[in-house]
């Protein structure tokens, strides 16, 4: 198999994880797209600078893959960003919750008495 198809297959394969991102654990989708991205380093450093038209044509067709794929990982981490502001404003609310007078200061409102 070409480079350039094994660098297709490659995409496709990412592409179609990420259109079932909801389905899969995002721990997992993480590792999973780290080893993509470390086997596509590979087969690029792989790639020669003769090409057929068939070639060319997988490329093109690997170039839209991988815009496309940019823009799913990019609205992932969009998300898993919002998720994880989220989960640290409820880890804050809930703080304050449980003890809402952890965070004051001073001495107003108390009264000191000196009689000897």
């Amino acid at each position: 198999m070409s480079q350039v198809k094994a660098l297709y297959t490659l995409t496709k394969q990412m592409l179609d994880r990420f259109k079932q991102a909801d389905q899969v654990d995002r721990e997992q989708l993480i590792n999973e797209f780290d080893e993509f991205v470390a086997k596509r380093g590979q087969v690029i450093e792989q790639l020669s600078g003769e090409y057929t038209e068939e070639e060319k044509r997988i490329g093109e067709e690997t170039l839209k893959l991988d815009r496309e794929l940019q823009q799913l990982a990019d609205q992932y981490m969009k998300n898993f960003q919002k998720d994880f502001a989220s989960f640290k404003k409820k880890q804050v609310t809930n703080k304050k919750y449980i003890n809402p007078y952890q965070n004051l200061q001073g001495n107003d409102g108390s009264f000191i008495d000196k009689r000897n």
